[in-house]
């Protein structure tokens, strides 16, 4: 019971936090939009693998929180510049309407996978997270809100049963949310680009950028 809660409780975190704009969905629309659907998922897929790794370290982590937090604002001033760079890559790309033709799964569905585990490899903002998460989960509130319903215990017997199944359901809760992306995207397709024309990759870009400078000004100067 506590493996199935387990994954539960980290689906549904993992789908929240993936409705936020970040460099992942805004990706994944963004090749639905300009290239077609299944380079998205497989986008979408290496996406979300790295939750995986994160999140293990996440629960590991936990009890060295002081430790990680002392360097939480180094790492989300790296990631601003991260995604700074990014940003201004995708402003000044000419942006061109794929053809029909589905992606290989074989040679270019496999380059989408590596670069959406890339793309969310270079977001260890993921990390803290899971962290701010676990330590909210380690002091009760999960317990104290379903009034002693759910609980989540990560030692015992089904130590390493239950840290697989918290890591498997963020993968499952942001692979879901971004395939809905990606389905919208595709039907909506054509208006989005009638819409939008070719400013679609320069939106993109502007809004990595604008990620980026907030990261780097809320831990620098505020």
């Amino acid at each position: 019971m506590n493996v199935l809660i387990a994954f539960l409780v980290s689906t549904v975190l993992s789908a929240y936090g993936s409705l936020m704009l970040g460099l992942v969905n805004a990706s994944v629309i963004e090749t639905a939009l300009t290239k077609n659907r299944k380079a998205a998922l497989w986008l979408a897929l290496g996406g979300v693998l790295p939750e995986i790794p994160y999140v293990l370290i996440a629960i590991w982590g936990v009890s060295y929180a002081d430790v990680l937090q002392g360097y939480k604002s180094i790492i989300t001033v790296a990631v601003g510049f991260v995604f700074i760079l990014i940003g201004i890559r995708y402003v000044f790309i000419k942006n061109k309407t794929a053809p029909t033709k589905e992606v290989s799964t074989e040679i270019g569905g496999h380059n989408y996978l590596y670069k959406g585990f890339l793309l969310a490899l270079a977001n260890p903002q993921l990390m803290f997270y899971w962290l701010t998460w676990l330590l909210l989960i380690q002091t009760g509130m999960l317990t104290d809100l379903t009034e002693g319903l759910i609980r989540l215990d990560f030692t015992g017997t089904y130590f390493y049963s239950t840290r697989i199944a918290f890591a498997l359901g963020a993968v499952f809760g942001a692979f879901t949310v971004l395939w809905i992306y990606v389905k919208l995207a595709s039907k909506y397709k054509d208006k989005f680009i009638d819409i939008m024309g070719n400013k679609l990759t320069v939106i993109v870009g502007v809004v990595f950028i604008s990620l980026g400078v907030l990261a780097i000004v809320k831990n620098m100067f505020i």
